[in-house]
C-alpha cells in the first residue's frame, strides 16, 4: 500500500518535467495512475496522509515564504483592473489621451497572474479539474483516500453524462481543448496528470463494471495493488517508522520538487535507456505479447499497456535514485535507465499483473462478460453466419426471457462479434419479426 503511494507521489513530483525515450519512435510520461484497494478499517487514508506528507509540507512552506510576493501580485492586479475601467470611461466619453488605451492594452497583455502553489488536488470534478490543468500549465494531480470521484465520472453526482475524456487525455499526454456554451474556451497542451485513490471493494466493482470505464480504456490505466489483509491480526503496540527511512523519504520528495523547471517551455529532460535496459524492456515484452490472447485475455486491455507502465516506472527510478546528489543538481547530467533499474521496475509489472488479474477477475467480474462468452461459444458450434435473437435464445437454454439476452448482445455488438442485419420495414400484422445478427467472422477463427 505504501510502496504503491510513493511511486504514484513520485510520480506527481516529476511530471512533465521528464520523458522516458524507450526507442526511436516510442516516448513515455513519467505521470502515474494508481489505485489501492482495500477493506474498511485497512488504515488507507492513514497511509495515503503519510506518503502524501511531505507534498503537503512543502506546498506550504513554498507558499508561506511567497506570501508576501502573492499579495502584491493580487494588488498589482486589483490597481490594473481599476485603470482599465477608468481608460475605458475615458475613452467612451472621448476624453481619453492618444495612446492612453494602447499603453493599458499593453500592461494587461504583459502581466502575469501568481498563484498559490496547489501541488494536488482531493474532492474534483472532471470540469474543474480540467481549470487545474489549465491553471498549472497543464501539469495536475489528485490524490483521494475515496472512491467519490468515480460517482462524479459516471454522471451519479454533479452530471448526468459520463465525463471521462481529461483522464484519458491526462494519461497519455493529448490535448485537451473545452468549447462550451456558457464557459470560457480552455485549452491544455500536453497534460500531464497523475492520480493516486485508495477505495473500497465495492468501489472497484462498480469501476470494472461501468461500460464506459472499460471500454474507453479508463481501467486499463491503473496500476493496482490489493495489500493482504491484517485485519484481525493487528497488535496494538508496533514499531514506528524508522526515523532515518522517514527523513530519506522526505528527502527525495522534497528533492524531486525542488528542481528547477519551467512548466510551460514544455520542454522535458529526456531519460534514456542504456543497451541492457532496452534488451531487457525487449525480450518482456516480446514474452508478453503472445500472453495477450492466452492467460492475459481476460485483461488484455490492462496488459497491452503494461510495457508503457514498465517504462514510466522505469523513468521514475532513475531520477529517484538521484536523490540529494550534488553534483547532478548542479551540472544536471543526462539520466539513463541501467540494467538493474529495469528490472527493478519489470519487477515492480510483475507485481502489478497479478494485482490487476485479481482486481479484473476476482473483484471486478462482470456478469454480462461471463455470459458474452457462453453465447459466443454456442455461436462458434453452429458455424453460422447469422442468427435471429429466437435462434440464440433456443441455443443458450439458461436465458429464459429475452429481457435476459439483450444486454448480451448489446455487448456482443459493441466489442465487434455481433452486428444487427439492417433489414426492410414490413406493415405485417403479427408478431414482428426477431432481430438478425450477422456474425463477425472472426469469431470461428478464434
Amino acid at each position: 500500500m505504501a510502496g504503491t503511494a510513493s511511486l504514484a507521489v513520485m510520480a506527481s513530483c516529476i511530471q512533465g518535467k521528464y520523458i522516458v525515450h524507450a526507442k526511436a519512435d516510442w516516448m513515455e510520461p513519467t505521470n502515474l495512475y494508481a489505485l489501492i484497494i482495500a477493506e474498511p478499517s485497512e488504515r488507507k487514508s492513514a497511509v495515503a496522509s503519510l506518503m502524501v506528507k511531505p507534498v503537503s509540507l512543502f506546498e506550504m512552506e513554498y507558499n508561506r515564504q511567497h506570501a508576501a510576493t502573492l499579495e502584491r501580485n493580487r494588488m498589482e492586479k486589483r490597481i490594473l483592473e481599476k485603470r482599465q475601467r477608468a481608460i475605458e470611461d475615458k475613452v467612451a466619453k472621448g476624453k481619453a489621451e492618444e495612446g492612453e488605451l494602447d499603453k493599458i492594452v499593453d500592461e494587461i497583455s504583459r502581466f502575469e497572474e501568481l498563484a498559490p502553489m496547489q501541488l494536488y488536488v482531493d474532492d474534483v470534478t472532471p470540469e474543474k479539474l480540467i481549470s487545474v490543468l489549465a491553471g498549472h500549465d497543464g501539469i495536475a494531480s489528485v490524490i483521494s483516500a475515496e472512491g467519490g470521484i468515480f460517482d462524479q465520472l459516471a454522471g451519479g453526482m454533479y452530471s448526468k453524462a459520463v465525463n471521462i475524456d481529461v483522464f484519458l487525455k491526462g494519461h497519455a499526454g493529448d490535448t485537451i481543448r473545452i468549447d462550451r456554451i456558457g464557459r470560457n474556451s480552455e485549452s491544455v497542451e500536453s497534460p500531464a496528470l497523475t492520480l493516486l485513490f485508495a477505495v473500497q471493494p465495492n468501489v472497484l466493482s462498480g469501476l470494472m463494471q461501468n461500460n464506459t470505464f472499460r471500454g474507453r480504456g479508463l481501467t486499463a490505466r491503473f496500476l493496482y495493488t490489493m495489500p493482504a489483509t491484517h485485519v484481525g491480526s493487528r497488535r496494538y503496540r508496533t514499531d514506528p517508522i524508522p526515523k532515518e527511512a522517514e527523513q530519506q523519504y522526505h528527502a527525495l520528495i522534497n528533492n524531486l520538487l525542488d528542481e528547477d523547471f519551467n512548466p510551460s517551455a514544455k520542454n522535458p529532460e529526456i531519460i534514456t535507456l542504456t543497451d541492457e535496459a532496452d534488451r531487457m524492456l525487449e525480450s518482456f515484452a516480446n514474452g508478453l505479447e503472445p500472453k495477450l490472447r492466452t492467460e492475459y485475455m481476460d485483461f488484455s486491455d490492462w496488459a497491452g499497456k503494461l510495457c508503457g507502465a514498465i517504462v514510466r516506472i522505469s523513468g521514475i527510478l532513475c531520477r529517484a535514485e538521484k536523490n540529494g546528489c550534488y553534483e547532478f543538481l548542479q551540472e544536471s547530467s543526462p539520466l539513463v535507465v541501467d540494467g538493474e533499474t529495469m528490472q527493478r521496475a519489470i519487477a515492480l509489472g510483475e507485481y502489478y499483473t497479478e494485482h490487476a488479474k485479481a482486481a479484473y477477475l476476482l473483484m471486478g467480474a462482470d456478469p454480462v462478460v461471463k455470459q458474452c462468452k457462453y453465447v459466443l461459444k454456442a455461436i462458434q458450434s453452429t458455424g453460422l453466419v447469422e442468427l435471429s435473437k429466437r435462434d440464440i435464445m433456443r441455443l443458450c437454454r439458461s436465458f429464459k426471457k429475452a429481457e435476459e439476452l439483450q444486454p448480451v448482445l448489446e455487448r456482443l455488438c459493441e466489442y465487434g462479434y455481433l452486428a444487427p442485419k439492417q433489414t426492410e420495414a414490413k406493415n405485417n400484422v403479427g408478431r414482428p419479426a426477431s432481430q438478425i445478427y450477422l456474425v463477425n467472422p472472426a469469431v470461428f477463427t478464434t
